[in-house]
């Protein structure tokens, strides 16, 4: 049996000339195999070209991401360590505060009520929350731990203003200098000499001294009275007055407002004295206490 063949004839453009090309079955067949094949190839490196080209599309997107990630932690660092200076200082702010409040002698004399203050013991170092598995939960902790120091330094902020007012209020200097000729409590009558109780505190000074506020007030009274002669009240406020006797004469008016150390009268000798001095009382609710209970030493 012979070969078959296949016989193709090529007619050029314009050409009057046939070409013949005759070829075997046999390798039509070949031709067509391979043809098929290498779709099939070119089909699966396609396939492969395409896979690969979205796994680096895949690579390239998580490597943007590790490195937005690896920028994320540096922030939480960053802030997590400017939270913990922050703390820090908020820590020591309120340690001082609270100090100067505890020791405030003034305050434990007159048994002031504020509100109360308290702090968590726990300390939340910066390097430990920053050793914490979750950078988060330790960022979240510095927050909350800031919030309650802000917390508590308003409060103790309220309380050193409370403190503050109550001070300039209160009568802790010296109205004049000189010695005490003759304390608060009972001693015998300089005219008499029969017991008696002294109210206030006699203070030596020279005649005209200047007498100055020991606290912010208004004048309440600033008149003669019987043996205080000419006298002078100031009212300093929940209930605490003073009281300035013997002057030869006061230098303000009922109803004036005075500040601390402001000069409001004369040191005289008006009323019953044997010379020129200062009778000096401190009352809370018209009852007398003695001055050295709120007056500095020395």
């Amino acid at each position: 049996m012979g070969k078959s063949f296949y016989t193709f004839i090529v007619i050029p453009h314009a050409s009057p000339q046939l070409h013949k090309l005759k070829l075997p079955v046999r390798t039509l067949h070949l031709l067509g195999g391979i043809g098929i094949l290498s779709f099939f190839v070119v089909v699966a490196l396609g396939f492969n070209y395409a896979k690969m080209a979205f796994k680096a599309a895949d690579y390239d997107k998580l490597q943007t991401e590790n490195t937005d990630l690896k920028i994320q932690k540096k922030n939480l660092e960053v802030v997590t360590l400017k939270l913990g200076e922050k703390l820090s200082n908020l820590e020591s702010i309120s340690a001082k505060i609270q100090t100067l409040i505890e020791n405030d002698n003034l305050a434990k004399r007159s048994k002031l009520n504020g509100p109360a203050i308290g702090g968590s013991k726990v300390d939340y170092t910066t390097a430990e929350l920053l050793r914490s598995a979750n950078l988060q939960d330790g960022l979240d902790l510095l927050k909350g731990r800031t919030a309650e120091m802000e917390s508590q330094l308003s409060m103790l902020e309220q309380v050193a203003v409370k403190r503050a007012t109550q001070l300039l209020y209160t009568p802790n200097i010296w109205p004049v200098r000189g010695a005490i000729t003759s304390h608060y409590g009972n001693r015998p009558d300089p005219f008499s000499g029969e017991a008696e109780l002294h109210l206030g505190l006699d203070i030596s000074a020279l005649y005209n001294t200047q007498i100055h506020a020991p606290a912010d007030g208004v004048i309440l009274y600033a008149a003669r009275k019987a043996a205080y002669g000419n006298l002078l009240i100031i009212d300093h406020g929940n209930g605490l007055t003073t009281r300035y006797g013997h002057l030869a004469r006061p230098l303000v008016k009922v109803g004036q407002s005075v500040k601390r150390g402001d000069i409001v009268g004369l040191v005289g000798t008006t009323g019953r004295t044997t010379a020129p001095h200062l009778h000096y009382e401190v009352r809370r609710n018209d009852r007398p206490i003695n001055p050295r209970t709120y007056l500095p030493r020395g």
